[in-house]
């Protein structure tokens, strides 16, 4: 059975390196033996790798030591969650980027390669952009309503100023008319003397 199992283990780890390999010469163009693709490789092996946050344990171990369940999740997620990128922009800063490599930082200066690192960090970007847009927009919004509730109640304002000088109005109408009447009623009584 343990034989059984360590040939299984062999197996498994020479695809997994096979499939390393493979991956790392198709985005760099690196001809690296599979015996010598690393989980944690050296500034000088010419790639790094780039794993997303839940996935991130896969890159704890080394090849050599890694179980048959640790070859076959590193084989399922390569290329999606897990890629080869370049070494020398992949400086990791846990504080301000939320363990993406700087290369994701820099995206729009150029220096990424089309990783799924960099379409993270383009769309946490545009996010970010959007977000801006929506917070000035929601804030000219609120400017909106302030001046629409402002001129809403200049306007109430207004239509009861316009009643009142309406009633008033019709008052000094009707004073008038009862005036004319007065005036009209004056008249005649002067007129018939």
């Amino acid at each position: 059975m343990s034989k059984r199992s360590n040939e299984k283990r062999f197996k498994l780890r020479k695809q997994c390196r096979e499939a390393l390999a493979a991956h790392i010469y198709d985005r760099h163009r690196l001809a690296d033996p599979p015996e010598k693709v690393r989980l944690q490789p050296r500034p000088e092996d010419g790639y790094a790798w780039s794993v997303a946050g839940t996935n991130a344990n896969l890159l704890k171990s080394s090849l050599s030591s890694g179980s048959t369940r640790l070859y076959q999740l590193i084989c399922s997620q390569l290329g999606r969650s897990l890629e080869a990128v370049n070494p020398q922009p992949l400086v990791t800063s846990q504080s301000n980027t939320g363990g993406l490599p700087k290369e994701a930082q820099d995206f729009s200066e150029g220096i990424v390669d089309g990783s799924f690192t960099a379409e993270i960090c383009e769309l946490k970007s545009t996010k970010s952009r959007i977000e801006e847009e929506l917070g000035r927009t929601r804030s000219r919004l609120d400017d909106s309503r302030r001046e629409c509730h402002t001129l809403r109640a200049e306007a109430n304002e207004l239509r009861h100023d316009l009643q009142i000088l309406g009633s008033q109005n019709k008052n000094l109408h009707d004073e008038l008319v009862q005036r004319r009447v007065g005036i009209a009623e004056v008249i005649q009584t002067l007129s018939s003397l």
